[in-house]
């Protein structure tokens, strides 16, 4: 597991799984509230996936916002992680 550099939010758990399957993705979590996968090259109907519970709309819009904004950075710290693997 290795956290995502490119970006944090206060309170959240933002992390890659090293071994993890297209399309790129990072996992975001609010311990013991939910969790969601987001796809950041998707388009924002695409992108956010939630793995159970259920975020506010509000963290998910910061959340799809930051993606959007750090594609760049987050493709190649995804890569450098499936390199190592």
């Amino acid at each position: 597991m290795a956290s995502v550099s490119a970006f944090a939010i206060s309170g959240l758990k933002i992390w890659f799984w090293s071994n993890d399957h297209a399309p790129p993705h990072f996992h975001v979590k609010r311990r013991g509230k939910w969790e969601i996968k987001v796809a950041f090259l998707e388009d924002a109907s695409q992108m956010i996936e939630v793995v159970f519970g259920k975020p506010t709309a509000k963290v998910v819009k910061e959340i799809y916002e930051l993606a959007a904004q750090h594609r760049l950075e987050l493709l190649k710290q995804w890569q450098q992680i499936q390199e190592n693997e």
